[in-house]
């Protein structure tokens, strides 16, 4: 019994010790966790306070930076200081970063900071954090405040009362600023009151203020317009001008423009002496001048004859053509991009030839009429007939053959082409005349002339071309117009190329990017073409020590950008924007680098650009953020010009592009109409005299043309030698491009109207009571113009201006646009513009039968008396072109 009970005592010991080893342990880590509790809270008081010291060291700083952003607010009372820019909550924010970095992690509720410390810092951060809300709140409240305070002096710019939008904008006084007009909305008088606030608002020195127009004329203007003492409005190269005489201590000789046109003429021509030149030239307008495309590409037939009409696809072979009892030479029309070719070659090659000329044997009967092969060649002599087939290596015809008003499909349309096919072929055996054949895929097989030339060799016809001199005299004789294009180009090129600062080697490079074979092969030549031309300017210039105006601008931002020329600018303020070029916006750019706080205001309408071939390019204007930093937009959309329904007609128009600006322009009366009228002509011989006159007809006998003022525009400059006036209706002075026109009425009263001719460039920002476009047609000197359009530009100008006639459509809308009341358009019925069918397609109450199988061609009522019977019926208006379609009435 014993041992048991000294185990046991043993174990109760030894758990009594164990237990208080244990005390003692808990009670040591005790002691040790309260000092450790004890020395963290002396650390964190002692951080607290060093925090504290480290804030309140800040304090001041942070108190400084949080009254100058409210300073940036202004007055919230009175708003004294203004509108609230970006540039100024920029440079805040770069000037409290660092403060704002120091601070922006540690914690200051708890440091013993009162509370008005406290509200300081976290006011701080909000501002940091969130300044462009505040300042996007405060600039609300400003412009609604400025409304009102300057309300009566709104009321009276230039005599006239601003509307809210042109308000809006001049109180939008933002670093940079860009007002989307509309036509007739009051951009000049935008810009007069724009001046004069900044003047009175915020007492702006007159001399600090750069106002800017395109023209000297726009600009004399502005100045006359503003008429305060010390503003000056300058053109972008007055200005860069003023720059470089500032800089070398004298005026630089600058290069007159009006040579320009005449000394590259002259450089060309003197260029064309040298044979190797003169082959280029030629090649370019024999194989290269007016692209070519499969009849597949285009949706219809219509579209495809449209397309031979714009690109001016008719051939080098002058036709005599007889109107009104009068003969004139004409170039010879055919029916395919493939055929005009063919009859190029044949012309080029001394092969004589007549196109569609009638077959030798009688094949007409009652249901067809007479065999007319494509070309007959030795017409004189024994004839050879040439056909030229639409099909592709398959045997299948263009999908537009098949007759859709018919229910054909395109089976149905191929196979009756190949019975056409095999009927010419049994013709010519049964009769034993030779025909050769060519086909549309040799064409684009890159074939079609060495297999013409080994059948026509093969068949005894010989083949021998003419001299590189033989061929150009043809061109230039016959197509004075496309050769006279050609030249414009070169100049359009070149201003472009300098205004972008580019060399022929960046040009070079640019095109190697060009995908397509065909316009990276036209515009390498296209290159060596201009090549020797500009450097042959250049050395001009040089030998002369002129500089042009791409070189003045460039010049000028050079001496700007270096820091040679400074000068403080607190506004930059252009008008007709819209026609900047890059080297302008360079010029600008470095204005604003070296005056970071100048205001940039610009005024225009991208509706209205069409100074491309001075160098202007879209893109500036439709991506202005993105050229120039933080931008507030506005849009003034009242025109106090024209009204309805030529208002959504203009606007529908111009925005098929989809490039364009949107707006929605608004008239100032429901009451008012302005409107258009399309005249047809029906003249072979490019001559609106007769349409002109029932024009001036209609307008003297309805009393229309008393006291309005009346002007005639046309797309080129020689569009006024239209007005062939063979008769004498007209009194035409071509010094001072007017046109007079007299009737006396059936009661003896005369009656005499005068019209101002000028091109629709120079009628920009002119307006009259009526308006009359001439020259309404389609082709390389049409409107649309193939020659302004030409694909070559694309090399020079940004992806936003590479819309299909987007500059062209742009001019088209300026013309649309310049009429209080009536635009009458003068259109040829059978070769009228794309445009003009737009607008004919728009208008829901046009009486014109249009052509079911070209969509867009219209159906024209011919009649006539055949052994004593009449007969009548409506034949489509490309007949020329091979439709043949009729409705006998």
């Amino acid at each position: 019994m014993a041992r048991p009970k000294q185990l046991m005592r043993f174990f109760i010991v030894i758990i009594a010790a164990i237990g208080g080893l244990l005390l003692y342990f808990l009670g040591k880590d005790e002691k040790k966790k309260k000092k450790e509790l004890e020395e963290r809270l002396v650390r964190e008081d002692e951080a607290r306070k060093q925090l504290l010291i480290f804030i309140s060291g800040h304090l001041p700083n942070i108190n400084i930076v949080v009254s100058r952003f409210f300073s940036h607010l202004k007055s919230l009372a009175n708003y004294d200081g203004g509108y609230f820019t970006n540039y100024e909550l920029s440079t805040w924010k770069i000037s409290a970063s660092k403060l704002y970095e120091t601070i922006t992690d540690k914690d200051y509720d708890n440091i013993g900071l009162d509370a008005k410390d406290t509200n300081a810092i976290k006011l701080f951060q909000d501002y940091y954090k969130n300044g462009h809300i505040h300042r996007n709140k405060y600039n609300k409240e400003f412009i609604i405040h400025e409304l009102k305070m300057y309300s009566s002096f709104f009321d009276n710019i230039e005599n006239r009362k601003l509307d809210v939008q042109q308000r809006t904008a001049i109180v939008t006084d933002e670093d940079n600023n860009i007002i989307i007009a509309g036509a007739g909305s009051g951009k000049t008088t935008t810009i007069v009151g724009k001046v004069e606030y900044v003047i009175n608002r915020y007492k702006v020195p007159a001399d600090q203020i750069l106002l800017i127009s395109f023209t000297n004329k726009s600009a004399s203007t502005l100045a006359s317009r503003i008429n305060i003492p010390g503003v000056e409005a300058k053109t972008f190269h007055k200005f860069g001008k003023d720059v470089i005489a500032a800089v070398e201590q004298k005026q630089p000789t600058s290069f007159e423009k009006d040579q320009y046109t005449q000394l590259i003429t002259g450089f060309f021509k003197e260029l064309l002496r040298n044979p190797a030149y003169l082959n280029k030239v030629a090649s370019h307008f024999t194989n290269f001048l007016k692209p070519v495309k499969s009849q597949d590409e285009f949706k219809n037939q219509g579209e495809y004859f449209q397309y031979l009409k714009d690109q001016n696809f008719s051939t080098y072979k002058a036709k005599s053509v007889q109107y009104r009892n009068r003969i004139t030479v004409k170039r010879e029309v055919v029916k395919s991009i493939e055929e005009c070719n063919i009859a190029n070659f044949l012309l080029f090659n001394n092969v004589e030839y007549e196109y569609e000329y009638p077959y030798i044997y009688e094949t007409a009967t009652q249901a067809h009429r007479q065999y007319k092969p494509d070309f007959t060649i030795n017409p004189k002599s024994t004839p050879i007939y040439l056909e030229h087939f639409a099909i592709n290596k398959n045997g299948k015809v263009p999908h537009f053959f098949a007759s859709k008003e018919k229910g054909h499909t395109i089976e149905q349309a191929t196979k009756e082409y190949n019975e056409g096919i095999k009927w010419k072929r049994e013709l010519h055996t049964k009769y034993a005349t030779t025909l050769i054949e060519t086909y549309s895929h040799e064409m684009f097989d890159n074939v079609l002339f060495d297999n013409l030339t080994r059948k026509l060799t093969s068949a005894g016809v010989q083949v021998k071309s003419k001299t590189p001199e033989e061929i150009w005299k043809i061109i230039s004789e016959s197509a004075k117009d496309e050769v006279d294009s050609f030249i414009n180009l070169f100049q359009t090129f070149i201003t472009l190329m300098k205004s972008n600062n580019y060399s022929i080697e960046d040009v070079r490079n640019k095109n190697k990017q060009t995908k397509d074979k065909f316009h990276r092969q036209r515009n390498s030549l296209f290159i060596e073409i201009i090549r020797p031309i500009y450097e042959k300017y250049q050395k001009f210039l040089a030998d002369r020590k002129e500089i042009d105006f791409s070189d003045m601008i460039n010049k000028a931002t050079n001496y700007i950008s270096t820091g040679q020329y400074k000068k403080e600018l607190r506004y930059v303020i252009i008008d007709e924007f819209q026609d900047i070029s890059i080297g302008r916006y360079q010029l600008v750019k470095a204005i604003k680098e070296t005056n970071p706080a100048c205001k940039l205001f610009c005024v225009g309408d991208d509706w209205q650009s069409i100074y491309r071939f001075s160098g202007s390019d879209i893109a500036l204007f439709k991506e202005f953020e993105k050229y120039f930093g933080y931008t507030e937009k506005a849009k003034i959309e009242t025109t106090y010009r024209f009204h309805n329904p030529l208002i959504d007609l203009s606007s529908n128009f111009i925005l098929k592009n989809p490039n364009q600006s949107k707006k929605q322009l608004m008239g100032t009366s429901n009451e008012k109409s302005s409107t258009y009228k399309i005249v047809y002509s029906i003249s072979e011989n490019q001559d609106d005299t007769y349409a002109l006159q029932n024009i001036f007809n209609d307008l003297l006998v309805s009393n229309k043309a008393k006291g309005r003022e009346i002007f005639i525009l046309g797309r080129n400059s020689f569009d006024i030698d239209r007005l062939k006036n063979e008769e004498g209706f007209f009194t035409i002075d071509k010094a001072k491009e007017t046109v007079s026109y007299t009737i006396r009425t059936n009661d003896g009263e005369t009656r005499r109207l005068t019209a101002q001719f000028m091109t629709v460039h120079k009628a920009k920002g002119l307006e009259a009571d009526i308006i009359v476009v001439i020259n309404c047609n389609s082709g390389k000197h049409g409107f649309p113009s193939g020659m302004s359009d030409d694909y070559v530009l694309n090399l020079l100008l940004s992806e936003a201006d590479q819309f299909e006639n987007g500059e062209e459509r742009r001019l088209f809308y300026v013309a649309l646009t310049r009429a209080k009341e009536l635009t009458y358009f003068i259109a040829d019925s059978s070769y009228k513009s794309k445009f003009i069918i737009e607008l004919e397609v728009e208008n829901e109450d046009s009486e014109i039968k249009k052509c079911p199988k070209c969509i867009t061609a219209d159906l024209a009522l011919r009649s006539g008396v055949t052994n004593g019977r009449e007969w009548a019926f409506y034949g489509c208006t490309n007949f020329m072109y091979g439709c043949d379609y009729q409705e006998w009435v």
